[in-house]
C-alpha cells in the first residue's frame, strides 16, 4: 500500500473481503497507513527527533491499561444556551428600598 498504491486491484480488494474485511474496514486500514506514511515523511523533512525508549515504554503501558482514549467528558451546554442563562440571571429584579429604621417611627 505504501509503496505501490496505485498497483492495488480489484482482486486485492476482493481476496480482503473474503477474509472477512468490510469495506468500512478497508478504508480504515488505508487511511491508518496513508497517515502514518504522511507522518513518517513530515518527520524525516523537518527533522523531528525520536521519542527516548522511556517515553514509548511509558505510552506503551498507558495504552495498554488505559486505551486510546479516556471516558468522554460530560457533554456542557451549548453556548447560546450558557449566554441565555447569564442574560436571565442578569435580569433580576430590581431590589426594593429597605426603609431605614427612622422612616418606620414617622
Amino acid at each position: 500500500m505504501v509503496h505501490a498504491s496505485t498497483s492495488i486491484t480489484q482482486n486485492d480488494v476482493d481476496i480482503a473481503r473474503k477474509a472477512g474485511w468490510s469495506d468500512e474496514a478497508l478504508y480504515d486500514a488505508i487511511t491508518v497507513c496513508s497517515l502514518f506514511q504522511f507522518y513518517n515523511n513530515w518527520i524525516d523533512a523537518t527533522g523531528v527527533g525520536d521519542m527516548p525508549a522511556l517515553g514509548y515504554e511509558m505510552s506503551g503501558h498507558r495504552l495498554a491499561t488505559q486505551g486510546y482514549a479516556s471516558e468522554p467528558a460530560p457533554k456542557r451546554p451549548s453556548k447560546a444556551k450558557r449566554l441565555k442563562k447569564a442574560t436571565k440571571s442578569s435580569r433580576k429584579k430590581p431590589a426594593t428600598p429597605k426603609t431605614s429604621r427612622q422612616s418606620k417611627r414617622r
